[in-house]
């Protein structure tokens, strides 16, 4: 093998190693959240917030959920009082889920969790290794962007809305 390829092989496997870090200090955030919130519960949340309001129909097929099931996980966050559900201002026969103030707070713990469980780790690199990572992930996310340009993700979704309802 040459040189390039080693360099990759590498690079691939300080992706990987990184990627799982990430992530585990993502879940971590989540887990010692205050409010006991499940994976497909965070996942509806993220995905009405991104939306500002849905309707059922959009939901179960964001979630990829039968709508029954839909209905179901919405009836759980009403009662939790994350999510409110009312009749749509231009058809009143649907029905239409946004976040409640308290929907919203919840999502903002999570979140502030998450920056500071990731600042504790950042904290702990030298200063020159911060600007180094700080460098790289702006590369490695412009890339990104290139790589999947033409994936159908959702074009009003950035990459921490996606990521937050794959690893919800």
């Amino acid at each position: 093998m040459n040189d390039h390829h080693h360099l990759e092989l590498a690079t691939g496997t300080a992706v990987e190693n990184a990627a799982a870090a990430l992530i585990a200090v993502w879940a971590h955030s989540r887990h010692s959240a205050a409010s006991a919130i499940s994976s497909i519960q965070l996942q509806a949340l993220l995905t009405i917030e991104s939306h500002e309001h849905v309707n059922l129909a959009k939901l179960g097929e964001a979630l990829d959920a039968q709508p029954s099931s839909a209905s179901r996980l919405c009836d759980r966050l009403e009662a939790t009082g994350w999510v409110r559900r009312s009749v749509a201002d231009d058809d009143r026969r649907e029905i239409t889920i946004r976040l409640t103030a308290s929907g919203k707070a919840l999502l903002e713990e999570l979140r502030g969790r998450r920056r500071d469980d990731l600042a504790k780790v950042i904290d702990e690199m030298p200063v020159a290794a911060r600007t180094a990572l700080l460098r790289g992930l702006r590369a490695f996310t412009s890339a990104a962007d290139q790589v999947t340009m033409h994936r159908s993700y959702g074009s009003d979704e950035n990459w921490t809305t996606i990521a937050g309802r794959f690893l919800a």
